[in-house]
C-alpha cells in the first residue's frame, strides 16, 4: 500500500490593490502642496511632476488650477467637517464646545499654508467657489454648536453673533499660526471667554449645564 500525497489547500486568490489613478495622484499631491504652502505658491508643473503624470492630465480632469484647487478644497472641507462633528465630547456644553475648538485648531494647523493663504487673499476673489465651500463648513459648525447650546431655532441675530464669534476664533488661530502673537492655550481661553459674554448677553444659555 502506497501513501497518497495530499496536496496542500490552495489559498484563496487575493485581489491585487489597484494603483491610484492619475486623477487621484494629482488630487493627493495637490492637497499636500496646497495644505503646506497655499494656492499661489504651487505650480501646475510641480504638481504633475510629483504626481508622476503628464502635464495635460491636470487640465483634462480639472480644467484649470483654480478648478483643481476647488476640488481639493471641497474634499478638505468634508474631511474637516467630519472630524469636527465627531469632536463634541464632554459632560457640559462648555466642555463640548472646547473639545470642538481644539479639534478645529488641530485641523487648521494641518492645513496651515492654505489657511494663511485664504486669510491673506480673501479680497482677491481668486475662486468664489472655494469661499462658498468654506463658508458652508463654517455654517455647519455654527448649526452644531447651537444644537449643543440648546438653541433649537437660532434667530438671524444669533446666527450673526455666532458667525462673528467663529470669525474671532479663526483670527486668533491665524495669529497663532502666523507669528505666535498668541499661544495655542490663549486661543482657546479667549474664544471661550468671548462665548461666555455672548451666552450671557445674547444667547441666554448656560454653558455649564449638562447636555
Amino acid at each position: 500500500m502506497t501513501d497518497t500525497a495530499i496536496s496542500p489547500a490552495r489559498p484563496g486568490r487575493e485581489t491585487p490593490e489597484r494603483a491610484p489613478s492619475g486623477k487621484q495622484r494629482i488630487l493627493e499631491t495637490a492637497e499636500r502642496l496646497f495644505a503646506n504652502r497655499g494656492f499661489l505658491d504651487v505650480s501646475a508643473a510641480e504638481i504633475v511632476r510629483e504626481a508622476g503624470v503628464a502635464h495635460g492630465l491636470l487640465f483634462h480632469h480639472f480644467g484649470s488650477m483654480e478648478g483643481l484647487y476647488a476640488e481639493v478644497s471641497r474634499a478638505a472641507a468634508q474631511q474637516m467637517n467630519k472630524a469636527q462633528q465627531n469632536s463634541f465630547r464632554g459632560r457640559t456644553a462648555r466642555e463640548q464646545v472646547a473639545s470642538f475648538l481644539r479639534a478645529h485648531v488641530k485641523a487648521v494647523k494641518q492645513r496651515q499654508g492654505d489657511a494663511l493663504f485664504r486669510a491673506r487673499s480673501h479680497n482677491l476673489a481668486i475662486n468664489s467657489e472655494v469661499a462658498e465651500i468654506w463658508e458652508a463648513s463654517r455654517q455647519q459648525a455654527i448649526d452644531r454648536i447651537c444644537e449643543v447650546l440648546g438653541i433649537a431655532s437660532p434667530t438671524r441675530k444669533v446666527r450673526a453673533c455666532m458667525r462673528a464669534w467663529i470669525g474671532f476664533h479663526d483670527q486668533l488661530v491665524l495669529a497663532w499660526l502666523a507669528d505666535r502673537s498668541v499661544s495655542e492655550s490663549e486661543v482657546l481661553e479667549l474664544t471661550l471667554r468671548q462665548l461666555d459674554q455672548l451666552a450671557c448677553d445674547v444667547l441666554c444659555v448656560e454653558l455649564d449645564r449638562n447636555v
